[in-house]
């Protein structure tokens, strides 16, 4: 491996907020390459050692009168910032998070091939909050996807719905555990210790969890909810008049708190149907089982009912499920068992097997 091939890890978002991509990060500086890593430096983390990290300015959405204009004018910000980094990493190639898709721009701009690490769509999330110009954007989308020169992709329904909605041939990267914490401060208590991961995104449906709690009122478990965003506030309310513990907890003590839960709860419900959770693999590296809203398919390439934990599609199944476990915890005792055989392997493991060969190509 040549050590003077210089690799651009970008995020047009907070890197903290991006495990995918700080996993990357840390893989790739592993394996001898130099790393920028580029992005919002919103809530503190821990950079992967040997990498460099280039922070921009966060340019935040207007809250009122959001209007496509406004939204070009933010996005032409973003990119002048984040192609002025870029060409100041001097990469040799390019790693781009998407969504979005534009930074991918930039970098051809520089001439440097790109690896495209696609999410989710950015079509999909735009039109959770617009009824129109989803259409465009996803035509936009595929054009400035096709400029990168390999594809990565989070779960094999995405990587086929790629290849037929934009002809894009993508290699599927499963997210794995950064190392495994099974049976480190399993709970022993009477209660049920719940924890649900959250980012608080339009794409998560917290409202459908009080909702099930609200039905078992007074729920006698100690229910968690992590992590802060956008939809947090509007709900807070309803998750203090039901007595749970919520807020962004600092990396160690998210991971011990993951350590002594009995069950983990994931309210993603995917705007494309194709991408898969990362909070789940947060919860499955502790041994935790997961009960997830069920959004299709793709979900079982993640979680298998019944083995590593439960779907739902309303409040009331929710509910159901909740209260049969505070009186029988037998099921979740065996399916930690059955989480601890099938996510055995790390995300160094996956990378170095799928993303390496790739990386080496372009040296």
């Amino acid at each position: 491996m040549n050590k003077s091939v210089n690799v651009s890890v970008v995020v047009a978002g907070d890197l903290a907020r991006s495990p995918r991509m700080l996993n990357h990060a840390r893989e790739l500086a592993r394996a001898g390459y130099r790393v920028s890593l580029i992005g919002y430096s919103g809530h503190e983390f821990t950079a992967p050692p040997g990498v460099r990290v280039i922070a921009v300015p966060s340019r935040e959405e207007p809250k009122r009168a959001w209007t496509l204009w406004r939204a070009g004018l933010r996005m032409a910000r973003v990119f002048r910032d984040l192609f002025v980094a870029l060409r100041g990493s001097r990469p040799d190639v390019v790693l781009v998070q998407n969504p979005p898709t534009f930074p991918v721009v930039a970098a051809r701009l520089l001439g440097v091939p790109v690896v495209l690490d696609w999410h989710n769509y950015g079509y999909s999330m735009l039109a959770l909050r617009r009824s129109n110009g989803s259409a465009f954007a996803e035509r936009l989308e595929g054009v400035l996807g096709g400029m990168a020169r390999h594809h990565l992709c989070v779960s094999d329904g995405m990587r086929a719905d790629l290849a037929r909605r934009f002809g894009v041939a993508a290699t599927v990267l499963y997210d794995r555990p950064v190392e495994s914490l099974a049976g480190k401060g399993r709970n022993d208590g009477r209660k049920l210790v719940v924890v649900c991961p959250a980012g608080w995104t339009a794409d998560e449906d917290m409202g459908l969890l009080l909702d099930a709690l609200e039905l078992l009122a007074p729920h006698g478990m100690e229910i968690h909810l992590t992590g802060d965003g956008p939809t947090r506030l509007d709900l807070m309310p309803r998750i203090t008049a039901l007595g749970i513990h919520t807020g962004y907890l600092p990396e160690a003590d998210y991971r011990d708190l993951l350590a002594r839960a009995d069950l983990g709860l994931s309210l993603h419900r995917s705007s494309s149907g194709h991408d898969l959770a990362m909070k789940v693999v947060d919860l499955f590296a502790a041994g935790v089982p997961v009960c997830a809203l069920d959004y299709g398919a793709v979900l079982r390439e993640q979680i298998q009912p019944g083995e590593t934990g439960f779907v739902f599609s309303d409040a009331r199944q929710l509910a159901d499920i909740l209260s049969t476990l505070q009186g029988d915890r037998a099921p979740l005792v065996t399916m930690c068992g059955h989480v601890r055989e099938r996510w055995g392997s790390t995300w160094s493991d996956e990378w170095l097997r799928v993303a390496r060969p790739i990386f080496g190509d372009l040296e």
